[in-house]
């Protein structure tokens, strides 16, 4: 198995976009501490959909001397028949304004086939850094800064401020970018709303969703070739419900399983 598959998955589920009628400082009225939601991501293989790993996104609030922050934690876990193959431990941290859904730091550690990194973002809004602190193999503590607008986000935090938007005031097939921090570089995704769809939700019925494709721009990104869509539901929960992406080496899907809100 490719060793980018999951990573890829979690990109797919970390996207965001600004446009002139949508302002990304629009304040949170969706993402709620308490949130628990549980994936399933398959790969194709040999031409059959396989399971092999859970990701899953949670909330919590945490308190501290000066103010109160919402934890946005995801992790991504390859199941112990897949181990052995290419053991995958990967956690994500994204610590946010609970209004605005803007981070003030991200952290990264993951566990991939025996690669190890942890990755860390400080972000300095006044100052339009962020400081990246990497650990690896060969380097430790190795500082960066990097350079951001007011409105970069994370990974993670990317994921949760999408379900935020307003999505009936977009024109279908119009294109919208945004920045968001890969690697320690800044990358560009675009996003194209494609309309509504009725897509099934965990083990309930089907309801309506917005449909999104995604494509990815930099360096660091830049061969995750195929189309990719995701599907959001249309009402107060706003759930990513399903990714789905065709890559060089196959397709993925990554679909929800859980949730408790």
């Amino acid at each position: 198995m490719n060793q980018k598959i999951l990573i890829i998955g979690l990109l797919f589920l970390c996207y965001s976009f600004t446009t002139n009628t949508i302002s990304l400082s629009a304040p949170n009225k969706y993402i709620k501490s308490g949130e628990n939601l549980t994936f399933i991501a398959s790969f194709n293989v040999s031409g059959i959909m396989t399971d092999i790993a859970e990701v899953k996104m949670q909330t919590s609030t945490v308190k501290t001397k000066t103010r109160e922050l919402l934890r946005l934690k995801c992790t991504a876990s390859t199941y112990s028949s897949w181990d052995k193959f290419f053991k995958v431990r990967d956690l994500y941290e994204s610590y946010v304004d609970p209004v605005t859904l803007l981070p003030s730091l991200f952290k990264r550690s993951i566990d991939e086939g025996g690669y190890k990194k942890q990755l860390k973002y400080l972000f300095k809004r006044n100052s339009n850094i962020a400081i990246s602190t990497l650990n690896k193999k060969g380097r430790k503590n190795f500082k960066t800064n990097v350079s951001i607008d007011y409105s970069t986000l994370d990974i993670v935090s990317s994921i949760y401020k999408v379900r935020t938007l307003d999505f009936d005031k977009l024109s279908i097939e119009k294109n919208t970018t945004l920045k968001l921090i890969v690697d320690s570089k800044v990358q560009t995704v675009t996003v194209k709303y494609l309309g509504k769809e009725n897509i099934k939700v965990a083990n309930e019925e089907s309801k309506p969703c917005y449909k999104l494709s995604i494509g990815f721009g930099g360096s660091e990104i830049e061969n995750i070739k195929g189309s990719k869509f995701i599907w959001i539901t249309a009402d107060n929960d706003r759930l990513p419900t399903l990714i789905k992406a065709n890559i060089p080496v196959g397709a993925i899907e990554i679909r929800l399983s859980n949730y408790t809100k």
